[in-house]
């Protein structure tokens, strides 16, 4: 095996395995928020009929997330999808990279790349 095949691979195993940390916090995290959201839930007084359903919660991110999670899109499939991640990633930017990405457009713009599918 050539060095840079070596190279190569040594580095899809590390982005693998960067993903796989990130799924690993992520399903963490929403354990611990399911147990917040419900032991409260048992010491409230039922809600009236009136009241309106709470509106789902947009997930926060941090600009090292949304960069992981774009990374990860981009060299899904062989890079199938990196000229589109850029596309999106320029649509909520004014200079084009995720530094100009406001913080409160992170949500939508991951969003956003994770409804890319195969064509």
């Amino acid at each position: 095996m050539s060095k840079m095949s070596e190279l190569s691979q040594v580095l899809d195993d590390l982005i693998a395995c960067g993903e796989k940390m990130i799924q690993t916090a992520n399903a963490i995290k929403e354990c611990f928020s399911d147990e917040a959201e419900t032991e409260p839930a048992k010491t409230e007084k039922p809600a009236k009929k009136e009241a309106k359903a709470p509106e789902p919660e947009t997930p926060s991110y941090s600009k090292e997330d949304v960069r992981a999670i774009l990374a990860a899109k981009a060299n899904e499939a062989g890079g199938q999808f990196k000229a589109q991640v850029k596309a999106i990633v320029k649509k909520y930017a004014d200079g084009g990279s995720l530094t100009n990405v406001p913080a409160e457009s992170y949500s939508d713009l991951v969003k956003e790349v994770e409804g890319l599918k195969d064509a």
